[in-house]
């Protein structure tokens, strides 16, 4: 819906901040606990926007959802639960809004803090939505592509089918809608790529046509009953003064351009944008001429008014800008995303985070990832490893080799000499003093600040080592055969026991000298108490496809995997608060995260994609508690059978998305994806054979509650 009264857009003119009204310059992702450090507000791109005086709201991809209070100077990120990208989108009243994109749409009357799901689509994803008007809270119209209009008068808690678009599929033709935009309770328009525009005025029980373009009718808005505009292909612009009974074409002199959204904020003064993004067109006089304008260096997708004089647009990548007179000139809102690939990201003392980039790149927060800065080090290789043991102290090393220090907390760096011409994986520095290299055999360690270094001998001397973890009073290195501690930083070391004789480490964290867990290459992961002396296997991970990991104690920790269910390639970690005995799922972007790309803390921190950066303080949880349990039909059989399980998931709605997931004993887990019903439930079947099949169920919370991840449950069969 791109409708709204004129008396909504000017409530609150020349009444916009300039600074905070209450709000989070950092914004929470849609799905899960996590905020955006950089991009600021948020990395997601930004498809529709709107606002009801200084509160608006914008929907964007991977079910972004964003709010501001002060006309777009600050946003807050809402909750949906949604993974489709939020493309319609109207602001009712400043409390009240409806958004949807796809075959999902959420209805909030208090500001985004609760919503509602409209089940208009009760028969499956067949048509996605198109267009959507509200005349109030409760009236309301939605379109969907193959020209399907629908309508309810209880806020969406039910809908009725109304007369098809004319010349749709579902009318028989094959013209798709665009858009959907009704001035009141009855009278509304819709549009076409038939390039044709139809009115009803009995509240979508017949439509008459009131123009006929050869060109796309790509969306409509109202500034009132009486006036209107509507955009579409090869520059056109329409606009109407007598209640859209006509519709006269202006010259915009953008013939070549596609223009694909429109908003008004009173008769004289419209902004169109176009498909490409790369300029606005603005009219302050009905349309009688028009001006290009630049918002933004990245595509600017859509534009809302927010006075008369205050305009906020919006595009790729999260990028937002403000205007203060009324489009002509636009300012950046946020930081812009970090230029540059980075790798790996590290934990620094004082609320510091550092990930290492290419080319010598160097990304540093102060602030517990809050806002980020790119630091330089004097390197043309890429940045393999960092370590601060203090605020100002720190050591970096190169992919050739090199290792640097800064004592001014990354601003500048000196170039020192390890005395060896090998290149090690890691770099750690337990104290200001103390420096470790790590691989690629054995470690080099100084005690004298990085003055010089001597080799290690002893046990590690011959290992092969990639990587360390700091054990708070110990440091673990490991290699693909190797696991080794050091209680005395890095003197000497001492060789741990692998859990098995064939076992070869992919990754290991320990959270004390004794207390650890090690993923296998196997994708198994284990864990153990006793330093290594014993290994038990963790059996409620739900997956082997898992590829990074982060502990902060004995009990929290992550694991990191681009797969869930059905989904693959987005950013999910499984996150573990009882020391593995279950595993909650947590969407975080829309990017994979970086293996190296989690830190656990009080403060944790995910590198994702080729550089989005995201914090949380609440170990990535949102919304309400919620419960996750699993029921087989049978736990013991004494030959092979087809069982049922059920999952049971409570705080989830009718739709959600579950998983249970089923491993035979020493292989690979297998998932199948459930949508649960209306009490959270939902069945699997699965073919158990003789031996133990071991079961768990994760679902990745909703609009309203956080994830979790049921107990394990075994099933054997045979003796």
């Amino acid at each position: 819906m791109r409708t709204r009264s004129l008396a909504a857009v000017l409530c609150t003119a020349g009444a916009m901040l300039a600074g905070t009204a209450g709000a989070d310059a950092n914004v929470r992702v849609g799905t899960s606990g996590w905020q955006w450090g950089n991009p600021d507000p948020t990395g997601s791109t930004i498809n529709t926007i709107g606002f009801s005086g200084a509160r608006g709201y914008a929907g964007g991809a991977f079910g972004t959802l964003i709010r501001t209070d002060d006309g777009g100077a600050n946003w807050t990120g809402l909750p949906t639960g949604l993974l489709t990208p939020l493309t319609e989108l109207q602001v009712i009243t400043p409390d009240a809004f409806v958004v949807g994109g796809g075959c999902a749409a959420r209805r909030s009357v208090d500001g985004g803090a609760t919503f509602t799901r409209l089940y208009f689509n009760s028969l499956g994803c067949k048509e996605e939505l198109t267009g959507l008007s509200f005349s109030n809270v409760n009236t309301g119209y939605l379109v969907l592509e193959d020209g399907t209009i629908v309508g309810s008068t209880d806020g969406g808690a039910t809908w009725s089918p109304k007369t098809a678009v004319p010349g749709s599929r579902a009318a028989g033709g094959n013209a798709t809608p665009t858009d959907i935009a009704f001035t009141s309770d009855t009278v509304g328009f819709v549009s076409s790529t038939q390039g044709r525009i139809y009115k009803t005025t009995d509240g979508g029980g017949s439509w008459t046509q009131v123009n006929d373009t050869n060109r796309s009718v790509n969306d409509l808005t109202f500034v009132d009953a009486n006036t209107g505009f509507a955009v579409g292909a090869s520059g056109l612009f329409l606009e109407t003064t007598d209640g859209g009974t006509t519709w006269v074409p202006k010259n915009t002199g953008a013939d070549g351009s596609n223009l694909t959204t429109v908003r008004a904020v009173d008769a004289s003064n419209a902004i169109a944008t176009n498909e490409k993004g790369d300029f606005l067109l603005r009219t302050t006089d009905k349309g009688a001429t028009f001006s290009r304008v630049s918002a933004m260096t990245q595509a600017t997708n859509t534009v809302g008014y927010s006075s008369a004089t205050r305009v906020v647009a919006a595009g790729n990548d999260g990028a937002l800008a403000a205007s203060n007179d009324g489009g002509a000139t636009f300012t950046t809102i946020g930081n812009p995303r970090l230029s540059g690939q980075y790798f790996v990201i590290r934990s620094a003392p004082g609320g510091a985070a550092f990930a290492t980039g290419e080319n010598g790149g160097l990304a540093r927060t102060t602030d517990g990832g809050q806002t980020w800065t790119k630091v330089g080090v004097p390197t043309s290789e890429d940045i393999l490893d960092v370590s601060f043991p203090t605020a100002q102290i720190g050591y970096a090393i190169d992919t050739d080799g090199k290792l640097f220090k800064s004592t001014n907390t990354g601003t500048s760096w000196a170039n020192l000499d390890t005395g060896t011409t090998a290149k090690p994986g890691a770099v750690y520095a337990p104290s200001a003093s103390v420096v470790i290299l790590v691989g690629p055999t054995g470690v080099r360690r100084s005690g004298n600040g990085a003055d010089s270094f001597t080799t290690v001998k002893g046990a590690v001397a011959k290992a092969k080592l990639d990587d360390y973890d700091d054990a708070g009073s110990s440091i673990i290195v490991w290699g693909r055969t190797a696991l080794l501690r050091s209680g005395d930083k890095g003197k000497t070391w001492k060789s741990l026991k692998l859990p098995t004789k064939k076992t070869k480490v992919a990754g290991a964290d320990f959270v004390t000298a004794n207390t650890g867990f090690l993923r296998d290459t196997g994708g198994r992961l284990w864990k153990t108490t006793n330093g290594g002396k014993k290994w038990t296997e963790v059996q409620s991970v739900g997956s082997t496809e898992y590829y990074g990991m982060s502990f902060s104690s004995a009990t929290s920790g992550y694991l990191v995997t681009s797969e869930f269910g059905n989904a693959d390639e987005l950013g999910y970690l499984l996150r573990t608060t009882d020391g593995g005995k279950t595993w909650a799922p947590q969407l975080v972007t829309d990017a994979e995260i970086k293996g190296y790309g989690i830190a656990a803390g009080a403060t944790s921190y995910v590198l994702a994609g080729t550089n989005s950066l995201l914090f949380s303080t609440t170990g990535g949880q949102a919304g309400k508690a919620s419960s996750a349990t699993l029921k087989a039909s049978k736990t013991k059989l004494k030959k092979k059978a087809r069982i049922q399980v059920t999952i049971t998931v409570k705080g989830a709605k009718q739709g959600d998305v579950a998983v249970v997931s089923g491993r035979k004993s020493g292989g690979s887990w297998t998932q199948q994806q459930v949508e649960l019903d209306r009490s959270g439930k939902a069945t699997t079947s699965w073919n158990v054979t003789n031996g133990t099949t071991t079961f768990v169920g994760q679902w990745a919370g909703n609009e309203a509650s956080a994830g979790d991840g049921s107990p394990p449950v075994t099933v054997k069969v045979g003796k």
